[in-house]
């Protein structure tokens, strides 16, 4: 069978593992890849500069002259209305290819997605399994048999609704990631992306993870994590091929497992030895993990701070490091020389002039080396939509538009004050760290008469 799977704005690990399932399975794969430049809906959008480098011409003739058995996409809520354009589009130029949708938004909402006509099947959670499934049920063109953790719409017109199972939990079962699906797009010498585990041990009110972990009808372990030897196999060989110039670990906490992490680094050290980056938690960071991970070549890893006031932080998010354990983590960073990436989000339900103030003037005391401020999102699904209706931000309509992808960032309380002081505060998140230290306290926000914030060198 000749599978096509649809990229949008960045690489994505779902297509790289179900490429390579494909591929052992005697499948060919292409991948159809559309940037996103300028029109991205998270940074300014210019509609001119954006028509000048879509490709979307070029994506339709490699389309038709492949002609895909199957069109796979993989969707956040950010691009699932770019998708949908997409899957419309490419089945029209091929009426025989079947769609599959699958990814967070689709698990969320997948009542939604099937809704639309030219998608034939949607995966709700892990699709590793379920993919295989799909392909076979093309091949003897059934119409009848569930499949699991999919639905899809039969030649009646119904929908079949397969159960949901439980977790992979041999995560060496898997092959490895095919990431040279991607070295036409995306370089593999200069960066390679991975991942050794699944799961988070947190249950922050804004992401996916505190549903996506209840979707199965069998209850299984959540979080999971690959063998060293098995992670060790993928790194050996890409290395070897590539010359690979920097690793990412995509995990969504890299450092949960101490043990592992102990003899993962002491395997990494010896053979492969490529700087990295990584994901941690500073309630789980300390200087002896620091030591190793510097001594096994780690330059960078991110971390979410989000909000700096710690009852908010623990009320609203569900978040409960606190900012002594923040302070203690940079300093920690600091020291090691380690490159520390600070997520921060701005536009938060009830969130106040106040809080950023409180994070203005603890950043000037305890600066990360990259504060990367980003705008609240409301995904389906998620806890934190009950404090948007709470503060009067969300509505049943709003739902129902973020449901299906529109503009999921862009609910902020409603006067214009609050706006304002909003963007203002992103400003001065985003500079604060590359403005020279002795000039940091003179950047803020006054607020005027008639309440709009004004960003201002206070001198």
């Amino acid at each position: 069978m000749k599978i096509a799977f649809a990229s949008i704005a960045y690489e994505s690990l779902a297509i790289s593992i179900l490429s390579a399932i494909a591929k052992k399975e005697g499948h060919s794969v292409k991948l159809l890849h559309t940037p996103t430049l300028f029109k991205d809906g998270l940074t300014r959008e210019f509609k001119r500069l954006a028509r000048f480098f879509s490709n979307d011409k070029e994506i339709f003739k490699q389309l038709k002259a492949y002609q895909p058995d199957l069109i796979a996409f993989s969707v956040v809520t950010f691009d699932y209305q770019r998708a949908l354009h997409y899957a419309e589009n490419f089945k029209k130029i091929c009426p025989q290819a079947k769609i599959v949708f699958g990814g967070i938004h689709v698990s969320s909402v997948p009542e939604v997605v099937i809704a639309n006509d030219f998608i034939d099947y949607v995966v709700i959670g892990e699709g590793e399994i379920a993919f295989p499934e799909i392909i076979r049920h093309i091949e003897k063109g059934d119409s009848s048999e569930p499949i699991v953790n999919t639905w899809y719409r039969s030649k009646n017109n119904t929908i079949i609704k397969g159960r949901q199972i439980g977790f992979i939990q041999d995560l060496d079962s898997l092959p490895h990631f095919d990431n040279e699906i991607w070295k036409e797009i995306f370089p593999l010498k200069s960066y390679y992306l991975t991942m050794t585990s699944r799961g988070c041990p947190y249950n922050c009110s804004y992401c996916f993870n505190h549903f996506f972990r209840d979707i199965p009808e069998e209850k299984s372990n959540y979080i999971r994590r690959r063998s060293v030897k098995h992670v060790m196999e993928e790194l050996r060989s890409y290395k070897e091929k590539y010359k690979i110039r920097m690793i990412e670990f995509w995990d969504d906490i890299f450092i949960f497992d101490k043990k592992w992490l102990k003899d993962f680094l002491e395997a990494y050290k010896k053979e492969i030895a490529i700087p990295f980056k990584c994901y941690i938690h500073v309630n789980l960071f300390d200087e002896d993990t620091a030591i190793q991970l510097k001594d096994a070549g780690c330059q960078w890893v991110d971390f979410g701070i989000q909000n700096i006031n710690e009852e908010y932080r623990k009320k609203y998010l569900k978040r409960n490091e606190t900012n002594t354990n923040i302070m203690k983590a940079l300093q920690i960073l600091k020291k090691h020389k380690i490159v520390s990436f600070a997520d921060y989000i701005v536009g938060l339900p009830g969130d106040t002039i106040e809080h950023y103030e409180e994070a203005r003037l603890f950043f000037i005391e305890n600066m990360p080396d990259i504060i990367e401020p980003y705008w609240m999102s409301y995904h389906p699904q998620t806890e934190i939509i009950e404090k948007g209706f709470e503060h009067n931000i969300l509505n049943a309509e709003k739902i129902d538009l973020i449901n299906h992808g529109r503009n999921p960032h862009s609910y902020f309380e409603t006067s214009p004050v609050s706006h304002d002081f909003h963007d203002e505060y992103y400003f001065i998140l985003k500079v604060l760290p590359a403005v020279p230290a002795f000039l940091r306290k003179k950047l803020k926000v006054l607020l005027n008469r008639n309440l709009h914030g004004c960003l201002f060198w206070h001198f």
